[in-house]
């Protein structure tokens, strides 16, 4: 039977759907490469430079908050997104709450939970009215569950009643200088005039984290305290505990005005650094968020050997010899904590010509890293082995072969020699492990 001749028309279809097939296969191959730059905004800043303002090579968090940054422990901002914007701020509040409650009273102080704190709704501590328990048990149930009855039981107890305890936080954050932050309740619930900006929370945050007994409650993943009696777990509501590496807390909140809200930190190779993540779009994205920047703080913000005694700086003369000269190393090893977008790293070294003897150890010269005209660190270059100045015998020789050098333009003693450039090259970061 002769083989049917296929028509154009569906010859046309068949290569309709392959071409459709490959141009959905390219897709998928090189989508998530496009996607992952979804939300890179050029109004961000890295370094308090916008993106738009930027030159070279560059790289910056892809994140989807409306409000972010992240910090060092020093406070210097390492990268920005409308940082200065006040916004609701929901359980973020409870930092000051309990930065507030710390400076105001003893940990082992007995307070009694009212019907009015534990009628308190929204996450809790599980309290009830006439529950008694010490400030700081009260301060677990307040940072790990984010309970809003233990925020009140806490004010009512040290300062009468929740307004007025509201009162010393915001008189606290007059003394901090967070000239955009207000507070109107003590558990941030939906209110216009409970208020932050992420540079102020940075701030807020930098001196909690100051204070040992609030960084041990807010790393603490889940633990068991006891009330009146009952056994009551709290696990933590700050999920990158328990899938980041290193992370060592702080807070998250949740409103319908705020969005979903991070305060994180995290600590590598002994750096600690803070990001702030309000109004993001759903509970998952603030904590992809906070680790985007953390990773990012990280990869760009690290600590960095400039030199160590094992690296020959140069060699310094010794006037007295014609010939004589010694290798000379930096008298220690010097490691900072450096940032990629700071710019180049510029290292001077400044050496001395040497007369008479000379010991293992000496100081003869120095070493001064800079960048961006800030001084870095410096150190002292010091002699590799000692050396001793000429004898009477040694000393008339070398008279007399400078007396003829200098009929041949002879150099009366070897000259100084520097082996470093003068600028430090910051080698790649290398990822976590």
């Amino acid at each position: 039977m002769p083989r049917r001749k296929e028509s154009p028309r569906m010859a046309f279809k068949y290569i309709s759907a392959f071409s459709c097939a490959v141009i959905l296969l390219y897709g998928m191959m090189f989508w998530p490469v496009s996607a992952a730059r979804a939300d890179v905004r050029q109004s961000d800043a890295i370094n308090g430079l916008q993106l738009a303002d930027l030159t070279g090579e560059h790289d910056s968090p892809d994140i989807i908050a409306d409000y972010a940054g992240i910090c060092t422990e020093d406070g210097s901002m390492l990268w920005q997104r409308d940082v200065q914007t006040e916004v609701p701020m929901a359980s973020i509040t409870k930092i000051m709450t309990a930065l507030t409650a710390l400076d105001s009273a003893d940990l082992e102080a007995e307070m009694t939970v009212s019907s009015s704190a534990a009628a308190v709704g929204g996450s809790t501590a599980e309290l009830r009215s006439g529950y008694t328990a010490t400030l700081h048990t009260l301060l677990y149930g307040l940072l790990i569950p984010s309970g809003n009855d233990a925020a009140v039981a806490i004010a009512e107890n040290i300062a009468g009643d929740e307004q007025a305890f509201v009162q010393l936080m915001n008189q606290k954050a007059a003394e901090l200088g967070l000239d955009s932050t207000h507070f109107s309740n003590v558990n941030g619930l939906e209110d216009t005039d409970n208020y932050t900006t992420v540079s102020d929370c940075l701030k807020l945050t930098r001196v909690a984290m100051s204070d040992q007994t609030f960084r041990q409650i807010v790393k603490t993943q889940e633990t068991k305290v006891t009330i009146n009696g009952v056994e009551v777990e709290y696990k933590t509501t700050n999920l990158l505990l328990t899938t980041m590496d290193g992370a060592t807390g702080v807070k998250t909140g949740f409103t319908d005005a705020a969005g979903y809200c991070l305060v994180a930190s995290a600590s590598q190779n002994g750096i600690e650094l803070y990001a702030v993540i309000l109004h993001s779009s759903d509970e998952q994205s603030r904590f992809d968020d906070a680790r985007e920047l953390l990773d990012w703080g990280f990869k760009h913000y690290r600590p960095v050997e400039l030199i160590n005694a094992a690296i020959p700086v140069g060699e310094v003369a010794l006037t007295d010899w014609l010939d004589k000269s010694v290798e000379v190393y930096a008298s220690g090893p010097v490691i900072v904590e450096l940032f990629d977008y700071d710019g180049a790293v510029n290292q001077e070294v400044q050496l001395e010509e040497h007369e008479g003897s000379i010991s293992k150890g000496e100081s003869v010269g120095s070493i001064v890293w800079s960048q961006d005209g800030e001084v870095l660190a410096s150190i002292d270059v010091v002699a590799s082995r000692d050396v001793a100045k000429p004898d009477f015998l040694q000393g008339l020789g070398i008279i007399w072969e400078r007396f003829w050098g200098g009929f041949n333009d002879r150099a009366p003693h070897e000259d100084n020699k520097i082996f470093l450039s003068d600028l430090f090259i910051v080698p790649e970061s290398v990822p976590a492990s």
